[in-house]
């Protein structure tokens, strides 16, 4: 079963990847992996792809595409159903995925998403779609931009991050 998900996620990281790939390069040029403090026109990300655990599919992808304004294709596989998050232009992929060994948790690590200009907008709509604000919107120590968390409809620990 981790095999099948392990080829899966493989797959979907092959289609994803290129969308984030700077299109200026040819296909036949060798990659060289920079320092992530390097300077560049290209935006860099030390997470490639995140999959975020549900116990049922169709109510963690209605919360996140209600809360996110995003849409999020459903894929239905033997012994295992995704959420596909738009990839288009992202650094990051992002599955919603339930499958056997896959358990939604508030312990462990917490996956802070895009807040967009004001995270607020998004955090006003957590609660309404079946989630639980755990903090509310706060300015980081050093004054960087504001972080909230919150449990999404599954129970998993989920936080959010913007400038404003």
């Amino acid at each position: 079963m981790r095999v099948r998900i392990f080829l899966f996620t493989t797959v979907i990281f092959g289609l994803c990847f290129p969308s984030c790939q700077n299109p200026s390069k040819k296909g036949s040029e060798k990659q060289t992996i920079e320092p992530a403090n390097q300077n560049s026109n290209t935006m860099k990300s030390h997470v490639s792809i995140f999959e975020i655990p549900a116990n049922e599919i169709s109510r963690a992808i209605e919360f996140y595409q209600a809360i996110l304004a995003i849409d999020i294709e459903k894929i239905d596989m033997p012994d295992m159903q995704m959420g596909i998050w738009p990839y288009e232009e992202q650094m990051v992929t992002g599955v919603i995925i339930k499958a056997e060994g896959y358990k939604p948790s508030a312990e462990g690590v917490t996956i802070y998403l895009n807040g967009g200009d004001n995270l607020q907008v998004i955090l006003d709509r957590v609660e309404k779609n079946g989630g639980k604000i755990l903090v509310p919107k706060s300015l980081h120590a050093d004054e960087s931009g504001f972080f909230a968390q919150f449990l999404d409809s599954e129970g998993n620990k989920m936080g959010l991050h913007s400038l404003e």
